[in-house]
């Protein structure tokens, strides 16, 4: 009888610990934001006429930080958002244009907002004359 009385306080124990109030406030979390565009956007540009860089709409970005993993993807105007727990996080594009610029790591505070966009390389070029 002991160890059923024994076993029934931890599991009530355990089961208060995960509940939440209604109306109270979640876990800390921290969001991250950005944008994606790729560059150059046609295989011709003047110096003084390059384009901002197209949007890249689907792509799939990946965050871990050894206990855990997330993911975000693009909307059709390149933008993401994503809410992660305050840690320091590893960031994966899964794409097979080369990352030009944007943050290997994003360091998430809590309640706070981060931003972190990315320049990826197009591919773009001009074609080669054959000869």
């Amino acid at each position: 009888m002991k160890n059923v009385l024994l076993g029934a306080l931890v599991l009530v124990t355990a089961a208060c610990g995960a509940y939440r109030f209604p109306g109270s406030s979640p876990a800390s979390t921290g969001t991250v934001t950005g944008a994606v565009v790729s560059v150059p956007c046609s295989p011709v540009e003047q110096a003084d006429q390059q384009c901002a860089g197209r949007p890249v709409a689907g792509l799939e970005i990946d965050f871990a930080n050894g206990e855990a993993s997330a993911k975000a993807v693009t909307d059709s105007t390149g933008h993401y958002a994503v809410t992660l727990a305050p840690a320091t996080w590893s960031v994966h594009l899964v794409t097979h244009m080369r990352v030009v610029s944007g943050p290997a790591q994003v360091a998430v505070p809590s309640g706070s907002t981060v931003t972190a966009s990315y320049v990826l390389d197009s591919g773009i070029r001009v074609p080669v004359p054959q000869q």
